[in-house]
């Protein structure tokens, strides 16, 4: 009973670290983008983070932000901008998660967290020349890879993660 009780402890303490680490890390990403403490978009995100944290999904966010730095650290590629299922979450920008213009001219940053756990499937979209790079990078460093409907997806604990291309203008 002791080992049980103590499971659900360590449990609850990962995800309230994984929260924390999620809001902190929103925060200085925006930092980053150029937005300082207080503005708009630092009161958007910590309602997001809030809401993600209600939905459990912090720890698949941070995970879908660990892919998406590894890629950027081997490959140089980041996600396609303004294009993808996360471009209306001013968490997933901060996070680099999605890539818009300028985050100031944003279109309406409100995604509907709830309707996209219900999807469970989402897209990020990548320059065509790295996708099957990424897909290879992915399963080389132990992110759980299959393919939907034959794209290949990354799947997280709630979530999977389609990484489509985006496709040149000649085609």
């Amino acid at each position: 009973m002791t080992k049980k009780k103590n499971q659900k402890k360590a449990e609850s303490h990962a995800k309230k670290s994984a929260v924390e680490s999620l809001r902190f890390q929103a925060h200085w990403g925006l930092k980053q983008l150029g937005n300082e403490d207080g503005n708009l978009f630092h009161i958007l995100v910590d309602g997001e983070v809030d809401f993600i944290a209600k939905l459990d999904l912090a720890q698949d966010m941070l995970a879908i932000k660990s892919l998406v730095d590894g890629v950027k650290q081997s490959f140089k590629a980041t996600p396609t901008l303004e294009k993808g299922d996360f471009v209306r979450s001013p968490t997933a920008v901060a996070l680099g998660i999605a890539s818009v213009e300028d985050i100031n001219n944003m279109r309406i940053p409100i995604i509907r967290w709830d309707e996209m756990i219900a999807q469970k499937i989402l897209t990020i979209y990548y320059p065509e020349e790295y996708r099957n790079q990424i897909i290879d990078w992915a399963k080389a460093n132990g992110y759980n890879c299959s393919t939907y409907l034959g794209l290949p997806i990354v799947k997280f604990s709630k979530l999977y993660i389609i990484i489509d291309r985006t496709r040149t203008l000649t085609e």
